[in-house]
């Protein structure tokens, strides 16, 4: 039974809710970064990449990709399926089998060739290459070295996060699934409504619709809140979000989770759950939260955020 994340399960408390083939096995899958050289002219079958349910695999390409260009088969089958401006971060669900190819196209701005890449995503049942790295150009190897370098702490990031994925699906659900993950202790949860401390610059594309509320577990925080998209604005949908204590600059909560990644329609509210680490000294803020939107630039904006 998957264990859901504690910004998850408040969530859930306040809502009061909780074409691919198999015909072929799963290739070998590589453990460290994995460089794929792409030739001017589209090879005859795609470049196999590994992925696992529950494992974050990112994928970074040496150009901008054109927005909005990503096709992925079942996406719908994804816990995240995040383009960036040049890098794509997936995430499968328990929905995939193993065995499962799932194609994957993206296209790059600008005139070099070649205009697109197309993998080919096999679903392995226990592994996932976590980093890869899509090259269109003829690399030398001490480019390569010097790249290999500049990832090594991406790397050690990622297989940290998978550490914590794979720690969280093994676990039960509910409470007992947070006490499995170390996320209680004898002081069990705190709560505190930052609803009255909150202001809402111009410069924000959303505004809060309701109570603004945040909570601490053992070592994390959670801060949800229902976000109003005004009336004829482009849907809109969170990507990623960022809390910087208000007064001191670099000082940050590093963000796990928003979710869930769902568009908010023009006119319409969504409600927001932003999970971060606490393991250092108790800081109470004000922070101020950043979410930003998959496409498009549009951030979501709100200062005066008290955490417990």
């Amino acid at each position: 039974m998957h264990a859901p994340s504690f910004a998850l399960l408040i969530t859930a408390l306040l809502m009061g809710t909780g074409t691919a083939s198999a015909e072929r096995g799963t290739p070998p899958c590589q453990t460290g970064v994995r460089h794929i050289e792409l030739p001017a002219t589209a090879p005859a079958e795609p470049a196999q990449v590994c992925i696992s349910p529950g494992q974050s695999t990112l994928i970074n390409f040496d150009g901008a990709l054109v927005p909005g260009s990503m096709t992925l088969e079942g996406e719908e089958r994804f816990t995240q399926a995040e383009p960036g401006p040049s890098s794509l971060k997936l995430v499968p669900s328990e929905k995939l089998t193993a065995g499962e190819r799932l194609r994957l196209t993206v296209r790059f701005q600008g005139s070099a060739a070649p205009s697109s890449a197309t993998l080919l995503l096999v679903v392995h049942p226990a592994q996932a290459e976590p980093l890869v790295d899509i090259h269109r150009l003829t690399r030398t190897v001490e480019s390569y070295h010097q790249e290999l370098r500049a990832r090594e702490a991406q790397l050690h990031q990622l297989r940290e996060e998978n550490h914590r994925l794979r720690a969280e699906s093994a676990g039960p659900g509910g409470l007992a699934g947070l006490h499995a993950a170390g996320l209680l202790d004898d002081k069990a949860f705190m709560a505190r409504d930052s609803t009255a401390s909150v202001r809402v610059p111009p410069a924000s594309a959303l505004i809060p619709d309701g109570p603004l509320l945040s909570f601490r577990a053992s070592n994390r925080v959670a801060v949800t809140m229902r976000l109003l998209n005004p009336e004829g604005a482009a849907p809109w949908v969170v990507q990623d979000a960022r809390m910087a204590l208000e007064g001191k600059k670099g000082v940050e909560l590093k963000v796990l989770k928003v979710w869930p990644a769902a568009p908010i329609q023009p006119g319409k509210t969504l409600s927001i759950a932003v999970e971060a680490e606490a393991s250092g000294p108790p800081l109470q803020g004000p922070f101020t939260l950043r979410l930003w939107e998959a496409t498009g630039g549009r951030t979501a904006i709100i200062q005066g955020v008290m955490l417990p």
